[in-house]
């Protein structure tokens, strides 16, 4: 293939890649959670630039001023001691996770642009309809979880509106709880992107692996071992750009998690039936369990595929066909570097493994959580003006 085929057809996969997400990509733009390069349509458009600052700045704004009032007032409210550093962490993790994301859609334009590159430098390796196949299995993921989280955010809202009964309070729930996990949750969904794409690309090289000829492999072992190569310096690109996000996610699903958990607890306790707020806490449950499952099944699912290669060389080490020449020798020596990296798990901040089985260590948090918040619990130190709820100790102290 010449240079120029080469530059076009590398080009053409770009395109395709960017429409596969444009819509994501503009709004993701729009709330500064995603660079503003990125997209190649929008460098002179100013005034998409200018709304971009007023947006995420009267959102940063908003989030801080309900974040500040929300402190403020459960102060106020009583409760244990341990509960009360529970609500006021979920209220600090929520102004941190915004500036977060917003910082991480200014300061990450660079590991993009060699994300993408690498991504590819692979994708053009392989068969275009494979490409086509790969960006399209991306789009529908992409389009699901887009439809799914609208879903989850507006049926919060509404479920706020309910129980609380004020549009003043279901606002004031939106800039201090909700925004926060969009951002996150919009955040998170480029990095399940990332990590998809990174998945299919190295199930492509597998699946041309495995059914290679002998003819084949003496000219396509070196090339495997670039692309494996390439596909693995991504998921070190993309672990280091998303991990502090990950890791505050993770702590703010397990500190949420547990305060909802303790709110159902405290209705059942006080023999109050509030289906709809028990459908709340229900539902950021689920919020809280998807985000997680966002991240960890598919690095998971990447980490199995890159196992399967070395699986695949060791089967074709085995074959009499190769045996005593040069394609053993490469084969020899592609086997020691996936054993190598089989070792390594990507983690985050070095303190939370990208894996399903993280899933226990989290759980067993939980369950420590909940049961110190159990412990301290008391009815008449947890009630304000006749709430059940430290929440609904706020909300009735803001009407």
């Amino acid at each position: 293939m010449g240079t120029a085929e080469a530059r076009f057809t590398r080009h053409r996969m770009k395109l395709q890649l960017h429409r596969s997400c444009q819509l994501y990509l503009r709004f993701a733009q729009l709330l500064f959670n995603a660079p503003y390069n990125l997209a190649q349509d929008v460098h002179s458009n100013s005034y998409f630039k200018q709304a971009r600052c007023l947006v995420s700045a009267g959102i940063l704004a908003w989030v801080t001023i309900c974040g500040y009032r929300a402190i403020a007032e459960l102060i106020e409210v009583p409760m244990p001691f341990f509960t009360a550093v529970l609500y006021v962490n979920e209220v600090i993790l929520c102004v941190c996770i915004t500036v977060q994301t917003m910082v991480r859609g200014y300061g990450e334009a660079e590991r993009y642009d060699q994300f993408l590159e690498r991504i590819l430098t692979v994708a053009t390796a392989v068969p275009a309809t494979e490409w086509a196949k790969a960006v399209l299995y991306l789009r529908v993921r992409l389009h699901w979880l887009g439809t799914t989280f609208t879903v989850i955010f507006s049926l919060g809202l509404l479920l706020d509106y309910l129980h609380f009964g004020s549009i003043g309070a279901t606002l004031f729930s939106l800039g201090a709880y909700m925004l926060p996990n969009m951002l996150a949750a919009m955040s998170l969904a480029q990095y399940t992107a990332g990590t998809v794409l990174i998945y299919k690309l190295q199930q492509i090289v597998n699946r041309q692996l495995r059914t290679a000829t002998r003819k084949q492999l003496r000219g396509q072992l070196q090339t495997t071992k670039h692309h494996y190569l390439q596909l693995d310096h991504c998921v070190q690109l993309i672990t280091r750009s998303y991990n502090v996000l990950i890791v505050s996610n993770v702590f703010a699903g397990i500190n949420v998690t547990s305060l909802q958990l303790l709110e159902i607890y405290q209705y059942l306790q006080a023999n109050e039936s509030k289906p709809i707020y028990m459908g709340y806490n229900i539902l950021w449950i689920a919020l809280q369990l998807g985000m997680l499952l966002m991240v960890l099944c598919p690095s998971d699912r990447t980490k199995r595929e890159q196992t399967h290669f070395g699986t695949i060389l060791f089967e074709l080490s085995q074959c009499n066909e190769f045996t005593g020449d040069d394609v053993d020798q490469q084969i020899a020596h592609l086997r020691l570097l996936t054993l190598n990296q089989k070792r390594i798990v990507p983690t985050a901040c070095g303190v939370l493994k990208l894996e399903l089985s993280t899933l226990s260590s989290i759980f067993v948090a939980l369950l420590s959580f909940m049961i110190i918040l159990i412990q301290f619990d008391t009815s008449k130190l947890n009630k304000h003006g006749g709430a059940v709820t430290a929440l609904d100790g706020l909300y009735s102290a803001k009407s």
